[in-house]
């Protein structure tokens, strides 16, 4: 019998500075030599064991992956395993529904009755914007190289590119600059707050505008190797709408394995790099806010709040996707915050299966018939199931 792979590499570990931006994050984890690092690593590959061994492979070969969406999902998926199985849970991979060719990720037991199927999903950029935000990243990567002793470098991306920008041509560009200047007249403009006579430096590629200026060191810092030149980032101002990720991750997988014998959650993992919070939760599945304003003739008399009927549980025609008896929602869930985030489930209203409350120990919104609304139920956090503790990978004296 072969021995099971694990998930990372047997090697010496020695690097122990951040990640590169365009570093995909199996990457980063594989070779960091830091404490919170191995104590990921061990972790993980605990929770891999306990794994089904004949699903193993296939999951250890998306976590691997470069691409970080792939990584994120095995990851997910590693999760919920571990998650509903500390929560008391029998859980099948991967179970046959409807004769289907397609399997839900999940089947959950307890005491060998069948509880409800999970499908684990990420709501997280598309191929185009990833590929943007890899374009970005490595223009980051590409000035963290340049040779800059007395300044960190301030960085303002307008519009995008589709092609990657000349690294080394934008190198010499800013080492030139900045060897023009004097860090202590840069640093004096600094301290009396002259900031609209500061150096400026447009450099253009394609569709992409990046200015450039320079922030002077404090004279201990300047010359002092190992220092990572970029010091500020900035960005055009740009709409937030993690709601839509949302609704079309709920949309993708509502209808996907037909009717179902069980109540049937959708776990998403929400990547979002502002976040998300109940308010864009809320948008995604029942429509977003809305303000209807009441006018007699043109004398307006008063406004009612309202949403718009474009959620992915309450439509145009009404309630919709009612296969779908609750969302398991996490945010921004990543090996590092493994006991900072705590899923919280959200039933749906409407589901032709709901799911029994009782049976979840997590955080979660539970229909009120009386007052229309969801009423929170206070739970467990993740961190308690897991049996780890709340600063972790960091313990409490670090």
């Amino acid at each position: 019998m072969n021995e099971t792979k694990k998930l990372f590499d047997e090697m010496d570990q020695d690097y122990t500075g951040p990640a590169l931006y365009a570093e995909p994050m199996f990457n980063y984890l594989n070779r960091c030599v830091r404490l919170e690092c191995k104590r990921i690593r061990n972790l993980l590959e605990q929770w891999f064991k306990n794994f089904p061994s004949e699903f193993q492979n296939e999951l250890r070969t998306r976590f691997r992956s470069k691409d970080d969406r792939q990584h994120l999902a095995a990851f997910f998926e590693l999760y919920l395993h571990e998650l509903l199985s500390k929560s008391g849970f029998s859980v099948e991979i991967h179970p046959v529904v409807n004769n289907k060719a397609t399997h839900p990720d999940f089947k959950v037991l307890k005491d060998g009755k069948p509880l409800f199927y999970l499908e684990a999903t990420l709501a997280a950029l598309s191929d185009e914007d990833t590929s943007a935000k890899t374009r970005e990243n490595q223009v980051y990567d590409a000035l963290n190289r340049t040779k800059s002793p007395n300044f960190f470098i301030g960085v303002k991306v307008h519009g995008a590119s589709t092609t990657n920008p000349p690294g080394a041509k934008m190198r010499r560009f800013l080492e030139r600059k900045l060897s023009n200047l004097d860090p202590d007249m840069i640093a004096k403009q600094f301290e009396q707050g002259d900031f609209e006579t500061l150096p400026r430096w447009e450099w253009k590629h394609d569709d992409w505008q990046i200015t450039f200026f320079p922030i002077p060191k404090k004279p201990e810092a300047r010359g002092k190797p190992g220092v990572r030149p970029i010091g500020i980032q900035m960005y055009d101002v740009k709409l937030i709408t993690p709601h839509i990720g949302i609704k079309k991750a709920i949309q993708d997988k509502a209808t996907k394995y037909g009717e179902l014998d069980l109540p049937y959650i959708v776990a998403i993992n929400v990547m979002d790099e502002f976040g998300a919070d109940d308010i864009d939760i809320s948008n995604a599945l029942f429509g977003e806010e809305q303000v209807t304003i009441i006018f007699r003739g043109n004398e307006l008399i008063g406004q009612r709040p309202g949403r718009k009927p474009n959620g992915a549980w309450y439509g145009p025609k009404g309630p919709q996707n009612k296969r779908v008896s609750a969302v398991l929602i996490a945010v921004n869930l990543n090996p590092w915050k493994i006991a900072k985030v705590t899923p919280v489930l959200w039933h749906n209203p409407w589901a032709n299966y709901p799911l029994p409350s009782d049976i979840w120990q997590l955080p979660q919104l539970i229909p009120d018939e009386k007052d229309n609304c969801l009423l929170k139920k206070d739970g467990r956090s993740a961190w308690q199931l897991l049996s780890l503790c709340p600063n972790w990978p960091i313990t409490k004296n670090e």
